[in-house]
């Protein structure tokens, strides 16, 4: 029997430690790379589409990983390679060379050592650009013998794609319909350049004193020079062919013409001449976008391209570049077969659609309405796989004759959609503010980015795939006409829709835009700002809108690439006819865009508007509030202090008379009571910053709920350890003293110390990682603090005080939450968090004098000099010579007791603790379970569970812990020698109290309810993962204010919910705490979904007020009772471990609970309801395993409360109930 329950026990430790040894999470290997020259392992940086590329690749059809134009190029004469390779020497060519992993610096060297220059290499392709000698390039053991090596392309030269005509494509239709023009866009024009001073290109309303309060004299003879304006249409330039730098927009220029034309025509104002017939402007697709100058072409090569596209991937969030548009081709010889879309120019713009940004591409002008000969003429980069390649239509809307056409070499159809592109007029680089007409697919091209702008501005979320299936839809499907064809030449051999002539269609801009924003022209929204309003950090912004119904939809506001926050809705009707939000801050001051609209629903949603601002450093007035949350919190704790003090004053005396008898808090319940309630009081005034004030803090300066729930488990990980302290404090005391009180002074002074140090903190937001290491190291003291006074309570608490002073106790750390998360939250706008934390630290100290003047039992002294605290009835020989009192010190060996016979897992763990010699398999299990607890350790104090030291730990653990179960089962057959125990090592007292302690505690796990507990412990709190979703509910989608939220959360709820503890206790103590606690969970759970059926009321106050005040008051009932079942099954010999045991139980379920709350809201596509839901069910589990708990047997079996006959019928213990032929079990209470 007895090597069945070791083998048993064996099993029950491995299964607890193997979790944890595998808890370690590996990187998932990249499978895609190669080896380099020194034979290192490179994984490859290119999209998935483009897979082993160089095998299939249309240029290098005889398969030698050359490129057959580039072999054809060098059998040329001189002077055709001399204009080809500008930049190479005679006998040179430029070539990319491609890999299958991301070259190293070590293939850079290999290559130059060959005799090659490399120029440049791609940050987001496998490819490098260097001038080789003609030799190393034709060789097979050369260049293409390098490792990894898989082909050398030729490196070209780009050219415009251009003809003659003038558009009409209906984009005014947006503009006056529904409003938009482009505002808050950006394109960056990948060309040859923008003429940045032109009067269609200079800025974005054509005035140059837009924000000069007092414009120049225009008669004035001298007049002062004239300061840059404050809303420039290019807001970034950068030279990849002369500089390869950033340079100041104010200097944008054009190196041709070509790219001033485009610009014009995706964005340009209009500004300048106009029609000579009409008057009218030559405005273009978005006048309202942003441009930026990505000189790229022409007086390089494709390397300049390449390199282009590079910095918009590495720019796009720092100016919020949305769309690339380039109206460049590869240079051809004649007409082609060989466009699949692999060439490095390809491959990057894929690499630009993957990383974000809109792309459009044109499709080139290779005569495509040639007979026969004009498919397949595609030009690379318009045969790319992921963005947007553009037809051109001539004026009649008919296919331009010159526009190329599809398939691609690889039978994929191309181009995607057709614009106007013939005789369109645009800004003339050659003159200040002229215009010119050109055609080509060059003008169809930025066309459709101007239209992609439009699209952009009605829903800023719009990404490229999104916006690519939209051009696919929505595009005016249009049939190829042979006659109807200059060439009459059709492409497309089997496809209607799309073909190779106009892809999926003509382009239909309102369709577009409608389809994008998901537009309903009922709805209206309206901002009270002018455009180029100058907006402090954190102002409120008000406005109108139309529309919707009572109760009905949000207004959202958002600030440039910023997320979207819903605004607090006004209007007297709730039909948001009147609306405010105050903004979040913002880190960099200068030009943006603010963006509103109504949303009703996905499909009811009204259009954008947007407004141009200029964002200021100072920070706004904070509005005088009279909120009514403040109110009633105010209200609400005066009349609890206001009840306080009466009755303190009625009963004055009384309170006097039982404050003195007794100076012990043994002998004196008032004395214990307020004790107790003030060191709760302690913990809970850090917690309520850490989780109310300063999560609401973060929340509106725009943390995610999946980051506040990292918060919440960083900041909590130390209460799920606190188990750790409690055999430390239960083993390591000074008796004389009290055996509690100086860990509690200790632990107190560390939480006001940490505190503290957060002042000296220069930026708390800035600097998080820094807050989040000194708020889990300050939760260090706090749980140590916390495990020293929960063991105290089991210590000093008469039996039928528990339920009660819990009560007491919890509502004391929610009344020191509301202090730290409400009080001090209200005023956080104007004391700011630093000032909040200087409030805290006094208080703090003050309550640490609290336990120097603690006596706990009789004859315990407060210091060394001082006398002990009086005796109710000394007994002399309890007493030295000098009358003092005599700590016993208990040598029981409990163990080896006969009628402890029974506990034969709490027998065998004594005696592997206390012996000198024990078995093998204790000793392997012993030094197991240390390294786990010393990795642990270290990993705690290093922030940091994931550092190598603590893995290893945990895989050493385990493996030790498997070899001491082989060991187990090897000694039923074959005689172990036992072998020294390493507790020897220590003096016989302490290992004697160490081992008494693991007997006892392993005795007080023995219990069936115990062993339940535990599960419940670990899985009641798994519901928690919705609170970061509360607080961005009420926070961001709500639009409660900071200082709102404080109040009502961190106050009247807090307080609701202490209300609801002291009624709790008092319903436990009367009806029991097992079935309140049952009835509780049950309501919390239907509380917990009433949140999501109360979705359409979220953004009331006055709904979501009281309902939190409800939930607050059920949660309150429902956890203090379960906290009393806990410590009625704690048995008072191991109080410190035990009941810390379960409270670090409750603490890793709620971490864990945290962690998930980013898997969830993925799993159920960020649909809180759905969520929230799930978390109401997993609030019974609760419910589930109190159905199995006696609360009682603890005091029936281990504290010998009741009869020997009670114990012999009820023990489970005595055979472990688990085991067959054990005892019926105990029936739950």
């Amino acid at each position: 029997m007895s090597g069945r329950r070791a083998l048993f026990a064996s099993f029950m430790v491995l299964a607890l430690v193997a979790p944890l040894a595998a808890s370690s999470i590996a990187p998932e290997s990249n499978e895609r790379g190669g080896y380099d020259v020194d034979g290192e392992w490179v994984a490859s940086v290119e999209s998935e589409i483009h897979a082993s590329w160089w095998l299939h690749w249309s240029r290098d059809k005889d398969a030698n990983s050359l490129d057959d134009r580039l072999e054809w190029l060098i059998e040329q004469p001189a002077e055709v390679q001399q204009d080809w390779w500008r930049r190479a020497p005679p006998g040179s060519a430029r070539v990319f060379v491609d890999y299958d992993h991301h070259p190293s610096d070590a293939d850079v060297r290999a290559v130059e050592e060959l005799g090659a220059e490399v120029t440049f290499r791609a940050k987001y392709l496998d490819t490098v650009a260097a001038t080789a000698p003609f030799e190393i390039l034709l060789d097979p053991e050369g260049l293409r013998a390098l490792p990894g090596v898989v082909m050398v392309e030729d490196l070209g030269l780009a050219e415009p794609d251009m003809h003659e005509a003038v558009p009409t494509m209906g984009v005014d239709d947006v503009w006056m319909d529904l409003g938009l023009d482009g505002t808050g866009s950006v394109i960056a024009v990948l060309d040859t350049g923008i003429k940045g001073d032109h009067e269609g290109l200079n800025d974005m309303d054509d005035d140059p004193f837009t924000c000069l309060d007092d414009p120049p004299d225009p008669l004035d003879p001298d007049p002062e020079p004239i300061p840059r304006d404050c809303d420039p249409k290019v807001i970034a330039f950068y030279d990849a062919v002369f500089t390869d730098e950033e340079q100041d927009p104010s200097t944008s220029y054009d190196s041709g013409t070509h790219g001033s034309h485009v610009a014009g025509i995706a964005a340009g104002t209009g500004g300048g001449q106009t029609d000579p017939e009409t008057g009218l402007r030559y405005v273009g697709a978005a006048p309202g976008a942003h441009l930026i100058n990505i000189l790229a072409c022409c007086d390089g090569d494709i390397e300049d391209i390449i390199q282009g596209a590079q910095w918009a991937i590495d720019n796009r969030d720092k100016y919020g570049i949305d769309i690339v548009t380039s109206s460049l081709g590869e240079q051809q010889f004649e007409i082609h077969v060989d466009n699949d879309g692999n060439s490095a120019w390809s491959r990057q713009m894929d690499m630009v659609v993957e990383a974000g940004i809109t792309t459009t591409l044109s499709a080139g002008n290779e005569i495509g309405g040639a007979t026969f000969v004009g498919c397949n003429t595609i030009d690379s980069p318009g045969d790319a796989r992921l963005p947007i390649t553009v037809a051109s239509l001539d004026k009649d809307l008919s296919l331009a004759i010159y526009s190329s056409r599809g398939y691609t070499s690889d039978l994929r159809v191309k181009p995607d959609v057709a614009t106007i592109g013939s005789a369109i007029m645009a800004p003339d680089a050659a003159t200040q503010d002229g215009y010119t007409s050109k055609s080509g697919t060059s003008m169809a091209t930025p066309l459709m980015a101007g239209i992609a702008a439009l699209m952009i501005q009605a829903n800023p979320d719009l990404t490229p795939s999104e916006l690519k299936a939209i051009v696919s839809d929505q595009s005016i499907e249009r049939e190829v006409s042979l006659f109807g064809d200059a060439g009459l030449n059709d492409c497309s051999l089997l496809e209607t829709r799309p073909d190779n002539e106009f892809g999926y269609g003509q382009a239909d801009p309102v369709a577009f835009v409608e389809a994008a924003g998901s537009i309903d022209r009922s709805l209206n929204v309206s901002m009270d700002i002018l455009s180029m309003g100058e907006v402090l950090n954190q102002s409120y912004l008000s406005g109108t809108a139309s529309g919707a119904a009572p109760g009905q939809g949000e207004v959202q506001v958002r600030v440039g690439g910023s997320q979207w926050k819903a605004a607090e809705d006004t209007s007297p009707l709730g039909d948001w006819a009147q609306w405010k939000i105050r903004l979040d801050p913002h880190n960099e001051s200068g030009n943006s865009t603010i963006y509103a609209r109504l949303i009703v629903d996905d499909d009811h949603i009204s259009p954008v508007d947007a407004r141009r601002v200029i964002l200021l450093d100072l920070l706004a007035p904070v509005e005088a509030t009279d909120s009514s949350s403040s109110k009633i919190l105010i209200a609400g704790l005066s009349l609890i202090l206001l009840a306080l003090f009466a009755y303190v004053l009625y009963n004055r005396e009384q309170l006097v008379e039982q404050w003195f008898d007794g100076q012990s808090l043994t002998e004196n319940r008032l004395r214990r009571m307020v004790s107790l309630c003030v060191l709760y009081f302690a913990q809970g005034l850090p917690w309520g910053f850490a989780t109310v004030a300063f999560a609401s803090y973060l929340s509106d300066n725009g943390f995610t709920p999946q980051e506040l729930g990292i918060l919440f488990a960083t900041v909590a990980l130390p209460w799920t350890f606190k188990w750790i302290w409690g055999p430390v404090i239960d083993t390591l005391s000074l008796p004389q003293f009290g055996s509690r009180r100086l860990w509690i002074l200790f632990a107190q002074f560390g939480m006001a110390v940490t505190i503290g140090t957060l002042l000296f903190v220069p930026d708390l937001t800035g600097q998080i990682d820094l807050v989040i290491k000194l708020m889990f190291v300050h939760n260090i003291f706090a749980s140590l603090q916390d495990v020293s006074t929960d063991a105290l309570a089991v210590d000093v608490l008469q039996d039928n005080e528990v339920a009660k002073a819990n009560g007491y106790m919890f509502a004391s750390k929610r009344g020191g939450m509301i202090v730290g998360g409400a009080v001090l939250g209200g005023f956080a706008t104007r004391i700011g968090i630093k000032g909040m934390l200087s409030i805290q630290l006094p208080i703090l100290l003050l309550i640490m004098v609290l336990p120097l003047f603690l006596y706990e039992r009789p004859g315990t002294r407060l210091f060394p000099w001082s006398r002990p605290s009086n005796q109710e009835s000394p007994d002399p020989e309890s007493t030295d010579s000098s009358g003092e009192y005599e700590f016993e010190v208990d040598e029981r060996l409990y163990w080896e007791e006969q009628e402890e016979s029974r506990w034969w897992a709490a027998q065998a763990v004594g005696r592997s603790t206390f012996d000198e010699k024990i078995s093998l398999a204790a000793l392997l299990t012993i030094v197991s379970l240390t390294i786990f607890v010393v990795g642990l350790i270290y990993a705690i104090f290093s922030v940091d569970l994931t550092v190598p030291l603590y893995g290893a730990a945990k895989r050493i653990a385990f493996y030790g812990i498997v070899l001491a179960i082989v060991t187990a089962l090897l000694a039923r057959i074959v005689s172990i020698p036992r072998v020294p125990n390493p507790f020897s090592l220590l003096p016989q007292g302490p290992r004697r109290t160490l081992a008494q302690t693991s007997f006892n505690l392993t005795k007080a796990f023995h219990l069936r309810s115990s062993f339940m507990l535990i599960f419940l412990c670990l899985l009641s709190e798994l519901y928690l993962f919705i609170d970061p979703i509360v607080i961005d509910i009420f926070i961001n989608r709500a639009g409660w204010e900071q200082e709102d939220y404080n109040v009502i959360v961190g106050g009247i709820v807090i307080l609701a919910i202490m209300t609801g503890q002291i009624a709790g206790g008092m319903l436990g103590e009367k009806f029991g705490v097992k079935r309140v606690a049952m009835i509780g969970f049950t309501c919390l759970a239907l509380c917990n979904a009433m949140l999501a059926v109360l979705e359409p009321f979220w953004t009331n106050t006055v709904v979501m007020t009281a309902y939190l005040i409800i939930r607050g008051l059920v949660n309150g009932v429902a956890w203090i009772c379960v906290i009393a079942v806990c410590m009625k099954m704690t048995w008072s010999k191991v109080g410190g471990t035990q009941f810390t045991a379960y409270m670090s139980m409750f603490n890793l379920s709620g971490v864990m609970a945290y962690t998930f709350t980013g898997r969830m809201l993925q799993i159920f596509d960020n649909n809180y309801s759905t969520t929230i839901y799930v978390g109401a069910a997993l609030t019974m589990f609760t419910v589930f395993f109190l159905v199995f708990i006696d609360p009682e047997e603890c005091n029936r079996v281990l504290e010998e409360k009741d009869a020997l006959d009670a114990i012999i019928q009820d023990d489970l213990g005595e055979s472990g109930w688990w085991e067959e032929g054990g005892d019926d079990p105990v029936a739950a209470a």
